[in-house]
């Protein structure tokens, strides 16, 4: 395995994960859509215009949520890490840990907001649901050693998340990793 086409595709499906995120949750909290809606003076009132146009915009954002093809993360990583040649990135990993991520969302989801003490998974940063997600689907498709995910997922959270994210992630992680025996 070449380590670098690794780190690079590892980035290049956070992105991926990363617009996931940021879609579905426009998609699930309706006063993300009405503040976008409102961000553009759309529409000065809520009225059956301003409700039709709400769905509208939900349906767009749900469109973006999920790739389901290789050949559509094909066309992702070539618009947006067209720098990037193919020795660059080590593609089956994209594909495979990309395309898994569907199965595994909600079993993380509950996962999450069960062993978070102060808030559930859907009120975490987009970046931190993201990074949990590449961890997540990444060890359960993989089979990647759990010391080298949980570095890596570290060293991702220090570098594009809050100070606070690295702790946290660690944490549950670890967590999931070792559950308590009841």
């Amino acid at each position: 395995m070449d380590i670098r086409a690794r780190i690079n595709a590892r980035k290049i499906v956070l992105s991926y994960l990363y617009q996931h995120c940021f879609f579905r949750n426009l998609a699930t909290k309706p006063l993300m859509i009405t503040d976008a809606l409102f961000a553009d003076y759309i529409f000065k009132t809520d009225n059956e215009m301003y409700d039709t146009a709400k769905d509208v915009l939900k349906e767009k954002f749900t469109q973006h949520e999920y790739l389901t093809t290789a050949e559509e993360l094909k066309e992702f990583t070539d618009m947006f890490f067209d720098n990037r040649t193919a020795e660059d990135m080590e593609f089956d990993y994209i594909t495979a840990v990309a395309l898994a991520m569907p199965k595994y969302e909600q079993e993380l989801r509950d996962q999450v907001s069960k062993l978070a003490t102060s808030f559930s998974y859907e009120e975490m940063d987009t970046m931190d649901q993201a990074i949990f997600l590449l961890w997540y689907v990444e060890w359960k498709v993989l089979d990647t050693p759990k010391e080298v995910l949980l570095n890596e997922m570290i060293e991702l959270a220090k570098r594009y998340s809050d100070d606070g994210a690295p702790r946290l992630l660690n944490g549950i992680m670890h967590k999931i990793f070792t559950p308590e025996i009841e």
